[in-house]
């Protein structure tokens, strides 16, 4: 059992040490070939955790390659179009200047719910409104809707809007989070005396924030 829980702790901090090296991409961000390697990677992980006889060696080194792998595939196809071509595809239009192309979702595989739950996800809740819809690379929908049914913005309507700073996470669930305070350029004074003129501590805050020049409300911790 001992050798067993060691091995899964070894594995464990060794895949997080591969996924770091292949980038932060949530599952349905990635690329075909970020997926597959993903997969291989759990699957040879479950080898040495099933049988204790197989040197544990050999599922980090094949797992170090498999993440070696991605980040070669993917400088070749951030350089070379060919290579980009052959491993991510290219994205494919399905509704194009407000025209289903069923040729096109019959060819992908993709049924008219798929498109609509897609649709939804983004406030589209009519198809009819939308301009152009197009299959990404990893399989999401990009919708574009037609110009009678996009929003206005403030521009369109010549309104000056104050931008929106840059918030900082300063205290979470009672902690301070000291990177925070260099990346929000807050000096540690300015923080206590704000917290000395609200009357509260630091562990009695659940989240602050801090940008623009100033801080968020207070949100306090629950009392138990």
């Amino acid at each position: 059992m001992l050798t067993t829980l060691t091995r899964g702790f070894i594995l464990y901090f060794v895949i997080m040490l591969a996924i770091r090296l292949m980038g932060k991409r949530q599952i349905g961000e990635m690329q075909p070939t970020e997926l597959v390697v993903t997969i291989l990677i759990s699957e040879i992980a479950a080898i040495p955790l099933d049988s204790n006889d197989i040197p544990l060696i050999n599922s980090i080194l094949t797992v170090l390659l498999l993440a070696c792998l991605s980040i070669i595939t993917s400088v070749l196809t951030l350089h070379i179009p060919k290579f980009r071509t052959f491993f991510d595809g290219h994205p494919a239009i399905v509704i194009n200047n407000g025209k289903l192309d069923q040729q096109k979702m019959k060819d992908l595989r993709l049924t008219v719910q798929d498109l609509m739950s897609s649709a939804r996800q983004q406030g589209v809740f009519d198809i009819s409104r939308v301009q152009y819809a197009i299959v990404e690379t990893n399989g999401s929908v990009s919708i574009i809707q037609k110009s009678e049914y996009t929003p206005v913005s403030a521009k369109d309507a010549d309104i000056k809007v104050p931008e929106e700073a840059l918030q900082h996470l300063i205290i979470c669930d009672g902690k301070l989070i000291k990177p925070a305070l260099d990346e929000a350029n807050l000096d540690r004074k300015k923080l206590d005396d704000y917290l000395k003129k609200e009357k509260v501590q630091i562990e009695q805050i659940m989240l602050l924030t801090y940008g623009g020049g100033k801080f968020s409300e207070v949100i306090r911790k629950d009392k138990k």
